[in-house]
């Protein structure tokens, strides 16, 4: 997660004389990554990337109080100012002759703390220009004094907050009533941006005394109970909420806020009361609101420290020297823990705002990286280096790729999701389809089970280019298991357009087939596919097929070229991949040449023509096609011998068998 960190408001809590480079480069070394500085309106503004297990870290006050202790580490003197922890709940005084009743019924274990209070007298106006610039120097837009106070306390302290219009929550006997629970499957609810959500199921909740449900807790507020112009009372609410349920429900609604950001990775309740009373302070002296009685506060069970220990000789191998017993301690303590230093071991009490320290390791850590990373000393391991078995699978897939391109085809990356539509475009099950759980749009629903519409996608993308495209992907399909998780298979796909694509792509996996020495599989017709015409496919047995997509499926796609596609399995390439390639020496005689022209029959194979031929004689070297038309083949035919040079008298006898097999097994006669 990144925060804006604006350097005026980091000083509020940070007592230094650090210009900004060295804020940036020592808690870079150290601490959360600053990974850039920009400066806006004249404000200095810190880009901080903060790792998702330091919530503590993910505020203004978090940010300086990791700056009080990296800093002085470099020699720059530093002090955390204005610790919100140390801010105590004090007695409210109310002159409200009309108490403001509210009744408040929770759910510890979905809410392990509720603190609410009622604010009356709210005057809702424009925010002072100092708090303005606050937020949208933090990324967030201003827009009304009590909005924008929650959107303080959220920023300054990590806590996030909520105001309610108090005379906007439905009342039970008289009484305004919210009720914390976790939602009924197919409830709705609309948030303060203006959607309406169909709930899951099991998500944290309000409902008011009418019924109604007015808040989406931890991620955004109902629209029902949302502040007004003419908003005379409020309800200030802090809490801390189950992770695990803010996480799944903002993922599961698509619908992710700063507040859920920091719910789901498990904020501090011991910090929801010193920010509570922050905010009642901020709504007396912004709004001119008087807070009516004491926070209303539920909490079950507070924090307990706990201890967390590691020994001094696992510390001293990961850092590769000893430490002092005080720079040890210096270190924690300025961090917050309370450490004990014996000569064996190492044990530190934990602070509520660092409950992410739960294993030795953990402690090792905090004393490396304020130790400096860049100062431990490099060590060269002991033994021999770990022996790593390198996965077939990666360096088939890099050598296809690189022969491809050095072939003149283009690379292409598809989504591996299918939209509702496509699936209906091209055939497809949608009960056979693993289903995404939480889509981010509607054109990503479906896991696919085939390569064939994304390259297709990437075909008609590119329609309107001049020449014909021929492009491949090799990338994962997903495959049905019933009451399992898919089957995960690489394939290959290969799309090329124009009239001759079929020969061109039949050539190319020839050549892929010859380079990792796998005999060529028999050609058949005998094969049907639903994208593919009937008569221009060819199986490749177990490995995949070659054939012309359907003109009506290309139509559907705005495509009016003739695309043909090849597709392998990588997985039955690999398996049938011969590891050592088969060295013949170089002929001692030269090969004699020459040209039959051959009158086959309709839809003879000229693949398994030309094998069957080669075979015919061992003085045959080589037949490749040399010419097509109509019903003629002109077969360029190499002969060889490994003994003597070849006369005419020696090739006639083996030109006849040529023609006799031709005759015999395909009809194919000699063009006179």
């Amino acid at each position: 997660m990144n925060i804006l960190v604006p350097d005026s408001w980091l000083r509020e809590y940070l007592e230094t004389r650090a210009t900004t480079k060295q804020i940036k480069e020592y808690l870079s070394l150290c601490g959360p990554s600053i990974e850039r500085v920009n400066g806006v309106d004249g404000e200095t503004v810190y880009d901080v990337e903060i790792t998702t297990n330091r919530p503590d870290s993910m505020s203004i006050a978090g940010i300086a109080r990791e700056a009080a202790a990296i800093l002085p580490r470099f020699g720059v003197e530093a002090k955390f100012v204005n610790d919100p922890y140390g801010t105590k709940i004090k007695n409210q005084i109310s002159n409200i002759k009309n108490e403001k009743r509210l009744n408040v019924t929770t759910d510890p274990k979905l809410n392990p703390r509720w603190m609410s209070i009622v604010i009356d007298n709210v005057k809702v106006k424009p925010s002072p220009a100092w708090l303005s610039k606050k937020l949208e120097f933090t990324g967030i837009r201003a827009i009304n004094n009590v909005v924008d106070i929650t959107n303080y306390l959220m920023r300054a302290f990590g806590q996030p907050a909520h105001a309610f219009d108090y005379d906007n929550i439905g009342t039970k006997n008289g009484v305004p009533t919210m009720i914390l629970r976790a939602s009924k499957k197919g409830e709705k609810l609309k948030t303060l941006d203006g959607k309406t959500h169909t709930l899951p199921g099991d998500d944290i909740v309000i409902e008011d005394g009418k019924g109604a449900l007015i808040d989406l807790c931890g991620i955004m507020g109902g629209e029902s109970s949302s502040i007004r112009e003419n908003t005379k009372t409020v309800v200030l609410f802090l809490q801390t909420y189950d992770p695990v349920h803010i996480r799944r429900t903002s993922m599961a609604l698509a619908h992710r806020t700063d507040a859920a950001t920091l719910f789901e990775k498990g904020l501090d309740s011991e910090l929801v009361g010193p920010v509570m009373q922050k905010g009642i302070e901020l709504f007396h002296t912004l709004a001119s609101g008087v807070a009516v009685g004491e926070p209303f506060d539920v909490y079950p069970e507070s924090f307990k420290k706990y201890s967390v220990e590691t020994s001094r000789k696992k510390l001293n191998s990961y850092i590769g020297s000893p430490l002092l017993d005080e720079e040890i301690k210096n270190i924690l303590n300025n961090l917050g823990f309370e450490p004990k230093v014996t000569r064996d071991s190492i044990s530190v009490s934990v602070p509520s705002f660092r409950r992410d320290v739960t294993i030795d390791v953990d402690i090792i850590e905090e004393v490396a990286r304020l130790y400096g990373y860049h100062a431990i000393t490099t060590t060269l391991p002991d033994g021999e280096p770990p022996a790593t078995i390198r996965d077939p699978l990666f360096d088939i897939e890099e050598d296809i790729k690189t022969r491809l391109r050095d072939f003149g085809y283009t690379e292409t990356y598809g989504y591996s999701m299918l939209s509702e539509n496509e699936t209906r475009t091209f055939s497809l099950h949608t009960k056979n389809l693993y289903t995404i759980a939480n889509p981010l749009s509607l054109d990503l629903v479906y896991m696919r089970p085939t390569l064939v519409p994304s390259i297709l996608k990437a075909i008609s993308d590119n329609a309107s280019s001049a020449k014909p495209l021929a492009l491949f992907e090799l990338s994962l399909v997903y495959l049905w298991k019933e009451n399992d998780l898919p089957m995960e298979k690489p394939k290959l796909i290969i799309a090329q357009s124009g009239e001759n694509a079929f020969s061109v792509l039949k050539g190319t996996s020839e050549v892929l087939f010859d380079i990792y020495g796998i005999s060529y599989p028999s050609d058949s017709l005998d094969f049907s596919n639903i994208y593919l015409t009937t008569n221009k496919t060819l199986s490749l047995g177990s490995f995949g097929y070659i054939g012309e997509v359907k003109r009506e499926l290309l139509a559907s796609l705005d495509i009016e070229t003739p695309v043909t596609i090849l597709e392998l399995d990588i997985e039955t390439l690999i398996a049938k991949k011969q590891s050592v390639g088969r060295f013949v020496p170089i002929p001692k005689y030269p090969p004699s040449f020459e040209d039959l022209a051959l009158k086959i029959m309709p839809k003879t194979l000229v693949g398994e023509l030309i094998r069957k031929l080669k075979n015919a004689d061992p003085l045959i070297s080589n037949i490749t096609l040399l010419d097509s038309f109509e019903n003629t083949r002109t077969l360029h035919v190499t002969y060889l011998s490994l003994e003597k040079n070849l006369t005419s008298e020696d090739v006639k006898p083996v030109r006849a068998k040529i023609l006799s097999t031709a005759l015999k097994d395909f009809g194919a006669t000699l063009k006179s």
